[in-house]
């Protein structure tokens, strides 16, 4: 029979060995579990937390001068979304006039001999010889000389010299000449072609001698002191292109490297299947007639779209799964940090949605470098936590000695 005292040492034997159970495992590792902080170990907080795959890495300053790392700050800036695409300078198509005889006969002399001459409204370009235009003022003299001799049917005749010039008029005879024709009687042989406004000469389809008929196209005569570019945008830059904007154009052909400012006119309804582009019209000011049709412009068009916090494109890194930014915890500390970027650039930056704050030093470049070593960290640490690992040769302490450098090898022993 065991004694009360006998009882009492047992319970207390049994409780220790409980005690132990509880904290080995059945492998006889050290139960691994929630528990406070020892004094003086700063743990990291929640925000430092790593991406999976990858761990903290030291880099001394030294070895970062050597690889080229820089870093660039997380900063709240304007977002600017800009449009760069290219365009063709075209004549403005309300200021151009194509240029036809309304009547048809021999060309007689050409006053415009070549493309590219200068002309000014009501210049003439040509004179033709015309049997119907001689007909015409045949017509008009004699309704003249019939209305003055027939006074008793003054209202009928009158209505006949009003039709002769009408038609005068409508083949574009100017009133001075039929004011001509009335006080001196005299037909003439040519009929004169005039040009309509003052512009360019972009097109010559005539020659001395030449048969010309109303549907022949004459001259084309563009008036040059306003021009349109024509240029492409992308479909999923629609939303910021709009009707009234300005835009900045360049030509690398001009001495003057000033940019050009001009405003979007006209936004083309359809798009084009082909490249998913959509034509936009640029009207540019051109009194000094520098800029010519079919010269090639760079367009920038700037829409603000208000201010946000941005990161340096190069900063991020970008996966496919993930994209991921190295934010400089000290002179030697880097530490991965996965973020979450917009859809749009805005130049050189991206708009951060999550993962880094205002005032946040990262990575801008060698950040390929610092991202091969935190994985490679990360491999370590994760293989030299596993069991057994601690035995295989060169596991031992892997995960403690990372970042360190290599012991110094002890001097050879010389052979006798």
């Amino acid at each position: 029979m065991i004694s009360k005292q006998s009882r009492v040492v047992l319970v207390l034997a049994v409780a220790a060995v409980a005690a132990v159970i509880g904290v080995y495992s059945a492998d006889g590792q050290p139960k691994s579990g929630p528990s406070e902080p020892m004094p003086g170990m700063d743990m990291p907080a929640a925000r430092d937390s790593a991406p999976p795959g990858y761990a903290e890495v030291r880099i001394s300053p030294e070895v970062q001068q050597r690889i080229g790392v820089t870093l660039g700050r997380v900063a709240r800036t304007p977002l600017n979304m800009t449009i760069r695409t290219v365009g063709i300078v075209q004549p403005d198509e309300t200021r151009v006039a194509h240029i036809h005889v309304k009547t048809e006969g021999w060309v007689e002399r050409l006053y415009v001999a070549y493309t590219g001459q200068k002309v000014q409204a009501g210049e003439a370009l040509l004179s033709i010889y015309s049997p119907a235009f001689f007909a015409a003022q045949r017509e008009f003299l004699s309704a003249l000389q019939a209305a003055k001799l027939g006074p008793e049917q003054l209202g009928d005749q009158q209505s006949v010299v009003d039709v002769a010039r009408r038609r005068l008029e409508l083949w574009d005879i100017p009133e001075e000449e039929v004011a001509a024709l009335e006080k001196t009687g005299k037909p003439r042989k040519s009929l004169t072609l005039r040009s309509p406004i003052s512009g360019t000469v972009l097109a010559k389809q005539v020659f001395a001698g030449q048969y010309v008929m109303p549907q022949s196209d004459l001259y084309l005569v563009a008036d040059l002191s306003t021009v349109w570019l024509q240029a492409k945008v992308f479909q999923y830059e629609l939303p910021h292109v709009a009707i009234g904007m300005p835009a900045s154009v360049s030509f690398s052909s001009l001495p003057s490297t000033r940019p050009l400012a001009g405003k979007i006119v006209f936004i083309d309804p359809v798009v084009d299947e082909m490249s998913r582009s959509v034509q936009v019209r640029v009207e540019l000011s051109n009194s000094s007639g520098t800029l010519r049709p079919g010269m090639f412009g760079d367009v920038s068009i700037t829409h603000a779209m208000g201010s946000g916090l941005t990161v340096p494109a190069s900063a991020v890194i970008r996966t496919g799964e993930r994209d991921i930014a190295f934010r400089a915890l000290a002179s030697d500390r880097f530490a991965p940090v996965e973020v979450r970027i917009g859809s749009l650039g805005f130049g050189d930056r991206f708009e951060v949605l999550e993962g880094l704050d205002a005032g946040d030093q990262v990575v801008t470049s060698a950040n390929f470098l610092i991202d091969s070593e935190s994985r490679l960290e990360a491999g370590a640490s994760s293989m030299a936590g596993m069991p057994g690992m601690a035995d295989m040769p060169g596991m031992s302490g892997a995960a403690s000695d990372a970042g360190k450098p290599p012991a110094a090898k002890p001097p050879a022993v010389k052979q006798q």
